[in-house]
């Protein structure tokens, strides 16, 4: 594969093929690919605590989750149940977006399927949310204080924290509805005409072939904090406080 080409995907954090696509994505970038991955909010419409999906709902949701086993290749796993409830898709879309504009995109990316789809965290609570995206965060490039200083990538109101965040939800979200809200995940790849769903995973699995991606490669904890040099013990960091707000920052 052209080292300069690029694959640009939209995708939903409540979908299984959108989890495998992230794999997929994990395996490329670490084969050198660019991967441009922006989050979609699907439906703008649920409640704000997210709901709980009936019988029938996670029924469905599970015969998804076969459809893309089907599609999987040796190396490549997913979970073996579905979670009960489906969580408000804001409060993670503006959390990765301010993770894209600071440079930490693919773990916060990694973080947010990991804690849905294997926890069964509830990733559209702003508290989750402020506790999943800290250290990512914190190791980021963002300007914004509450970012560099505090971890948030999240407003109270589950919206994004800067307005180079907010434009950018909005511009994923306008170009992927002028390419008809195709089903999720849609994989552009340098230009080309989008394909969309089972499509877009048989197309990433050829894309990982040309490259010679491995598939789920080891990577770094994507939830890992900064490295502080000669941290202050800690009862000197309670008595002083100060830029040593963060318990990551001292030592015992």
């Amino acid at each position: 594969m052209d080292p300069e080409q690029s694959l640009v995907i939209y995708a939903d954090f409540g979908s299984p093929a959108c989890l495998a696509a992230s794999a997929r994505a994990d395996a490329l970038v670490a084969a050198g690919v660019r991967v441009d991955w922006r989050a979609i909010e699907p439906d703008p419409r649920l409640p704000v605590g997210g709901v709980r999906m009936s019988a029938a709902e996670r029924e469905a949701l599970e015969r998804e989750l076969e459809v893309v086993a089907g599609l999987l290749v040796p190396g490549e796993e997913l979970p073996r149940s579905v979670p009960a409830f489906r969580p408000n898709a804001r409060g993670p879309v503006a959390g990765y977006a301010e993770a894209y504009g600071a440079g930490v995109a693919d773990d916060v990316r990694r973080l947010l399927f990991s804690a849905y789809w294997s926890r069964g965290l509830d990733i559209g609570s702003t508290e989750v949310l402020r506790r999943l995206l800290a250290g990512p965060v914190l190791r980021g490039h963002a300007t914004s204080v509450p970012l560099s200083d505090f971890g948030l990538a999240v407003s109270p109101s589950r919206g994004p924290i800067t307005m180079d965040a907010f434009r950018r939800i909005r511009d994923w979200s306008a170009r992927w509805r002028s390419l008809n809200a195709a089903p999720l995940p849609l994989l552009v790849v340098d230009g080309s005409l989008p394909v969309a769903g089972e499509t877009a995973l048989r197309r990433l699995e050829k894309e990982m072939n040309r490259a010679g991606a491995t598939p789920q490669p080891a990577l770094p904890d994507p939830g890992r904090y900064p490295l502080v040099p000669d941290p202050p013990a800690l009862p000197w960091a309670s008595a002083n406080g100060g830029p040593w707000r963060h318990a990551y920052m001292v030592g015992a």
